[in-house]
């Protein structure tokens, strides 16, 4: 995935909304060509080795035959951004306004392991419904039935390789505008959840290019308001 440099955003941010997330596009590629399944999952904790994806699949989904390198693909909050939503800017303007759409989205690269074992899928089953459903249990299932059911679906572990995260909100507009942009998305009920992100991720890279802007021009002024800033050129004509 190409990713501008202001449109990056950290591992750490990155996986926060996957795991918040909990559900995306799971692409493989195996003999019978490109698959793509959407599927919820448990983003598992820091064990201090790789990062895991858990969930399971229909054994009839032929999907968990293509063990090896895969990408999960998960979709945070995105939102359509029309010229109307963008303050009202000065004549002339250096870029013109026109419409386009803010997303979050984060691709993790890894190698996909299939579990045929019943204990390890009633174990990502309860970590499945904790994570979806904490006041459900698999005993209300009942128990006996669920195990029933077990050789039915198939295992699915996701090792993350590599977390490539990317936040296109606005990072091109000023601070004032994003702040406005944001609010006018969550009090026009469009997309408040695009807005919160375009003020958590977007707004400190804005404010931090801002003021890199500030120190150079105040740099510039200083340097020619100093004496040594009139160069006299003394060589005879």
């Amino acid at each position: 995935m190409y990713v501008a440099e202001q449109f990056a955003i950290t591992t750490t941010d990155a996986l926060a909304e996957v795991a918040a997330r909990g559900v995306g596009d799971l692409i493989t590629h195996g003999e019978r060509g490109i698959d793509v399944t959407y599927l919820p999952f448990v983003l598992l904790p820091d064990d201090g080795g790789p990062r895991r994806l858990t969930t399971h699949v229909a054994r009839t989904n032929q999907q968990w035959q293509d063990e090896g390198a895969a990408t999960w693909v998960v979709h945070g909050p995105d939102a359509y951004i029309s010229p109307g939503v963008v303050p009202a800017q000065p004549q002339p303007q250096r870029m013109p306004t026109v419409p386009t759409w803010n997303y979050l989205v984060v691709h993790l690269r890894g190698r996909l392991i299939a579990h045929h074992d019943d204990e390890w899928k009633l174990r990502s089953l309860r970590d499945l419904t904790a994570r979806h459903e904490p006041g459900w249990r698999l005993e209300n299932g009942p128990l006996a039935a669920i195990e029933r059911m077990l050789p039915a679906i198939v295992g699915i572990e996701f090792v993350v390789d590599a977390v490539i995260g990317k936040a296109k909100m606005s990072q091109n507009r000023s601070s004032a505008d994003l702040l406005s942009m944001a609010a006018t998305l969550a009090d026009a009920g469009h997309s408040p959840g695009t807005g919160e992100v375009m003020r958590r991720l977007a707004l400190p890279y804005i404010q931090a290019r801002e003021e890199r802007v500030a120190q150079a021009r105040e740099l510039q002024v200083r340097r020619k308001g100093s004496p040594n800033s009139a160069k006299i050129d003394h060589r005879a004509d």
